[in-house]
């Protein structure tokens, strides 16, 4: 009687610790924290491209001078956006964005809001963990990238999957009505 409660209980913890699968979908292997203020921006392409199924943008930070600046560009290949981020409360919730500072926010045609990493995941591996450098291109008219490296093809619609190998790592998005996050 006492091996069977104990045995019961040890289950019970461990089913306590375990990630469940929304967990695991959402990659921690490079710390995200970015808010971005739609009142504020109200004409950027970031504002708008989350109820645009199919809309998709790239997120590029840089700090210069103090302040964050962002380049926006838009899943077309040709619109492209600075922004500078000058409040105090805008720039203290923009953190490290990914692996080198850089997202891919959008609409999935098929499944709403979703943010990825714009770096290769199976590059980033198989450079030991260096690879922070191999920006993925826009391909397939903008719902898709393509990593110039490894040339693996990744479709935004589909939760950033290739045809082998990992998928793109994915970040949490939320939308509140006047900021847009996404984070781990």
């Amino acid at each position: 009687m006492i091996r069977k409660m104990w045995l019961v209980a040890v289950t019970a913890v461990l089913s306590l610790c375990a990630c469940d699968k929304a967990e695991e979908e959402y990659s921690r292997d490079y710390p995200c924290a970015f808010a971005f203020n739609t009142q504020l921006h109200a004409t950027s392409m970031l504002a708008r491209v989350l109820d645009n199924p199919g809309s998709f943008v790239r997120v590029d930070v840089r700090m210069t001078q103090g302040i964050h600046r962002l380049t926006i560009s838009s899943n077309n290949g040709t619109d492209k956006e600075e922004i500078p981020i000058t409040t105090d409360r805008e720039n203290y919730r923009i953190g490290n964005v990914g692996a080198a500072n850089s997202i891919i926010v959008g609409c999935s045609v098929f499944n709403g809001p979703c943010a990825y990493d714009s770096q290769c995941p199976n590059c980033i591996v198989t450079g030991g963990g260096t690879g922070t450098s191999i920006m993925l291109t826009w391909t397939n008219g903008g719902q898709a990238v393509t990593c110039g490296k490894c040339k693996r093809n990744y479709e935004l619609n589909y939760d950033g999957r290739p045809t082998d190998g990992r998928p793109l790592m994915r970040y949490r998005v939320g939308f509140n009505g006047s900021e847009i996050t996404v984070h781990n």
